[in-house]
Formats: C-alpha cells, structure tokens, sequence
C-alpha cells in the first residue's frame, strides 16, 4: 500500500464513503472505482473515437466535487479531465485538451501537502505546455519539475511522484541537467507497492514506468535491458496499448 501518514490514509476512506453517500451514477452501475471508471470510459471513447463517456464521467465527479469540496473529490475530477485532455490531444482538438489539463491544473494547485496530487499536477502541467507559448511554456515546465521533486519528498514511496521526477528528467535536455535522476527514480517506482483497490487510493502510472524504462535503455543503447523489462511490463500488463507501442 502507498505510505500515507495515518491520519491521510483515514481521510482519504472518509472522502471515499461520503462520495457514496452523494452517490455518483456511473460508478454504481459498474460497481467499481474512481480510476477504473475513468479508464473504461477512456479505453471506450478511444475505440468510438468520441469523448462520450468521459463527458459523462467528469460531469458526474464534477457534481461530487462541488457537493462536497475536498482532496478525493479535487483529485479524481482532475484526473478525469486529464485523461479527457489526453483523449482530446490524441483526436487533435487542441482547444478541447487545452481547456481541459487547465481545469485539471487549477483544481490540483491547492493541494500543496499531497504527494498524488502534487505529482499529477507536474504530468498535468508537463502536458499542458505543448499548447502554451515560450515564455509560459519555460514557466509552467520549471513549476512541473519542482512540483514532481516535492511529491517525491513528501511520499517517497509513491510510484507516481517517482515517476514524474523520472518523466520530467528524461525529457529535459542533457544541456539543461536532464538525464541524471531518470533511472534513480524509476526503479524508486518499481520498489512500490499496490494499495488495495477498494481504498480508492490512486493505483495508475505502472505501465507508465515500464514505457519510460525502455525509452530510457533504448537510448542508452542497453537494447538488452530495455527488452528485459517490455517483456516484464507485457507479462503484466499484457493489453497495455502503451506497451505493445514499443514492440
């Protein structure tokens, strides 16, 4: 499980249940979690090649986030509208990702004390920057770098703030100190354990991890290493599109 202090891990199961208590439609129709059904509603409007489903799911956590404004309900919102701005990104409608991973942001830059909400908000930013000019583009970069390395500070232990320093490392010019702490904080990463689904803790990110591990021995020309974990990453994660994309 990811090592929250007590008294987190307490309230995050509280916001947990008080979000059944409101009810939300979609998740007691699946009968599962916060993550899981934004993942089902991405892989389906991928496949249908609309927004649909995500529409629908954002819209729902939205009603929970303003009946009842707190971390849980911030971050899952968040997360929806960041996998909606991806989904948009990869349709080619700009506008739509733009003003979707900026909801996303504002909702998640309160949350200065929470390493998962932290660490989404670098990714969130590190994608927002394709859509913004050069001076904001330099501005919001350096905010993701520094916000990743505090996730990871606050929650040493969490895969994905050791994924976001790793992310934000890799893909920073060797001319500007990129390179050095990718590999330190991807196997961070893999030391972590899994929370237990019905917790509704944040569980995402490992296919991630996998992905930029290749990436990076790739490119180190290790081909050996990096086939080494695709393989492990497929044997785990065998329906990962985002792994059998490195095949």
């Amino acid at each position: 499980m990811i090592r929250f202090t007590n008294y987190k891990f307490a309230f995050w199961l509280i916001c947990c249940q008080l979000n059944f208590i409101v009810g939300i439609s979609y998740l007691s129709a699946q009968n599962t979690t916060q993550e899981k059904a934004i993942h089902t509603a991405y892989t389906q409007d991928k496949i249908s090649g609309t927004q649909t489903q995500l529409e629908k799911l954002n819209r729902e956590l939205d009603v929970a986030f303003k009946t009842i404004d707190n971390p849980f309900n911030r971050y899952w919102l968040s997360y929806g509208l960041y996998n909606q701005a991806l989904l948009a990104g990869i349709q080619e409608d700009e506008n739509k990702a733009e003003s979707l991973v900026d909801r996303s942001i504002e909702l998640l830059n309160p949350l200065r004390k929470d390493a998962e909400s932290l660490a989404l908000l670098s990714l969130a930013q590190g994608y927002s920057t394709q859509f913004k000019g050069y001076f904001a583009l330099m501005r919001i970069g350096r905010n993701a770098v520094l916000n990743a390395q505090q996730a990871a500070v606050l929650n040493p232990k969490s895969l994905r703030a050791n994924l976001a320093v790793a992310i934000n490392d890799f893909y920073t010019p060797k001319t500007f100190g990129g390179g050095k702490l990718t590999l330190e904080y991807l196997n961070n990463a893999m030391k972590a354990t899994t929370p237990k689904p019905q917790d509704s803790l944040p569980n995402w990110g490992k296919p991630n991890v996998y992905e930029l591990l290749v990436k990076y021995y790739r490119k180190n020309k290790q081909f050996n290493i990096a086939q080494d974990y695709l393989n492990q990453g497929l044997e785990e994660f065998p329906a990962s599109e985002l792994l059998q994309g490195l095949k």
